[in-house]
């Protein structure tokens, strides 16, 4: 069982070279995902000079961690949005997912990438008989917008469920295959693409905004964000904005490529689907899902995702991986420009577990603000979009959970949280994480998050430091993983502690 994404298994790593001097450019892409790689692929051609930049490889980061699902039918969102909205905005969002989805398949049929791309039935299901009315209120949905759909029982694996509705629409990839696909046309484009380069500071100068990196600054007059999250707290204050999930997925071979892919409206959320590649078949089942706020469950909930693939799949555990997911209040994604009126500084954030549809539709929307053509979704995801009532009892849960966390890793004092090989210390008003790994060595780290000031918890799955607050990720010797955090944690190693 190996602790690493099936979309990295099998794909030769080879990056890009880093930035090593300061330039300028017209525009600047931060993050190489599949938000950021489908704007400069609608840019590619056009007049400015385009740069991304990734702190990674570029579609090794959260793109990475995806079940690659290309679908609509994402639990029950249309009665939600109909809800906290009204039918027009869920009519919309519905008709976005469409347009990223043939967005997706145009791309792969023209540039003929291989990516393992096939068509499937796409399912949402409950086994909670309590819930089948909230079903009955997508239905309702459906049959007003001539969704063709069909009430069911089992899902094609033969696992029975109290209720499901499938949809013959949908289609799954292989994330990775395809961005890399994505990436080899942008070289050929031109675009200059710097990886291994992490983004540390963002400032307006005059026209241009100043970008600080690990090795040289980068001048540009637009600078779109397409990173999972921002690395910048303001402009934006995201943090504020948006919850972040922590989900599991596991993986294994079976026999069969059943073509469907499947999601529960239960909490936690759990998710099917399956892939082939290379003559062998895999079965790919997420869930567990909770905020990262509820750290303490998270081992807990990690166990249970197995026991269960084991209970429903009987199938041996070949890869095991985690993902994050920013949430929004109102689930809808944020895309666009992040003042108003004025388009100098775009992003693209909080997909709500949809980030190969949602951050397809992102690079088009904006591709179309930098090149100032139309576009009929940019005010449904614009960032200024109106106050719902589930958007403000959302914030509210939201900023409550990250503020109780913030303040229990300040003031616990008993680290129950951590894992038995974590020794905890204060040294110089300080506070020091030690780990010991299985050859007895001792691995030391500053256990504050430089994002927000949060204390970090040991990950015992992944051995990893996380920030319950936000999201940051840390190895074992403070290394920075995963963002918002752009900075290491690195004790200084001569230190006697």
């Amino acid at each position: 069982m190996e602790n690493k994404s099936i979309w990295k298994s099998g794909i030769r790593k080879r990056a890009l070279k880093k930035l090593n001097e300061n330039i300028t450019t017209d525009i600047l892409i931060i993050g190489g995902g599949i938000s950021g790689l489908t704007t400069a692929y609608f840019l590619r051609k056009s007049k400015y000079k385009i740069t991304l930049i990734d702190k990674d490889i570029c579609g090794y980061g959260i793109s990475a961690n995806t079940t690659g699902k290309l679908t609509f039918v994402q639990d029950l969102i249309y009665s939600k949005l109909t809800k906290n909205f009204n039918e027009e905005i869920a009519l919309k969002y519905l008709n976005s997912c469409k347009d990223a989805i043939k967005i997706v398949k145009t791309i792969i049929s023209r540039n003929k990438i291989e990516c393992n791309l096939e068509n499937v039935c796409s399912y949402v299901f409950t086994n909670d008989i309590n819930k089948i009315e909230n079903f009955k209120k997508e239905e309702e949905f459906y049959n007003k917008n001539n969704i063709k759909y069909k009430v069911v029982n089992k899902l094609p694996n033969n696992l029975s469920i109290k209720y499901g509705l499938k949809v013959n629409y949908g289609s799954v990839f292989h994330p990775v295959k395809y961005l890399m696909g994505i990436r080899k046309m942008l070289l050929e484009s031109k675009i200059d693409i710097y990886e291994n380069t992490r983004a540390i500071k963002l400032t307006k100068k005059d026209d241009y905004y100043e970008v600080i990196t690990e090795n040289g600054t980068i001048l540009a007059k637009k600078v779109i964000v397409c990173t999972h999250y921002p690395f910048f707290i303001i402009p934006g204050i995201l943090p504020l904005k948006s919850s972040i999930e922590k989900s599991y997925v596991v993986s294994g071979i079976t026999p069969i490529n059943k073509k469907f892919v499947a999601i529960s409206n239960e909490n936690p959320v759990y998710s099917i689907r399956y892939h082939t590649d290379d003559d062998k078949t895999y079965i790919i089942y997420a869930g567990s899902s909770h905020y990262i706020a509820n750290h303490f469950d998270a081992e807990k909930r990690y166990k249970e995702l197995i026991n269960d693939y084991k209970n429903y799949i009987g199938k041996d555990i070949k890869y095991y991986f985690l993902n994050h997911d920013v949430m929004t209040p109102d689930y809808l994604p944020y895309i666009g420009s992040v003042y108003k009126n004025d388009n100098s500084l775009l992003i693209a954030t909080g997909f709500n577990k949809w980030g190969m549809t949602n951050g397809t539709i992102a690079g088009k929307i904006l591709s179309d603000i930098v090149l100032d053509k139309d576009n009929k979704y940019i005010e449904l995801f614009s960032l200024h979009r109106k106050i719902t009532k589930d958007k403000v009892k959302n914030l509210i849960v939201y900023n409550y959970l990250n503020a109780k966390t913030y303040i229990l890793t300040k003031i616990k004092k008993e680290y129950t949280f951590y894992h038995e090989n974590i020794e905890i210390k204060t040294v110089e008003g300080k506070k020091i994480g030690i780990y010991t790994d299985k050859k007895n060595t001792k691995h030391m780290v500053y256990i504050t998050c430089p994002h927000l000031k949060c204390n970090l918890i040991f990950n015992s799955i992944d051995k990893t430091w996380d920030c319950p607050c936000h999201g940051s990720r840390f190895d074992i010797d403070g290394n920075i993983l995963f963002g918002p955090s752009v900075y290491d944690i690195k004790v200084n190693k001569d230190a006697n502690y």
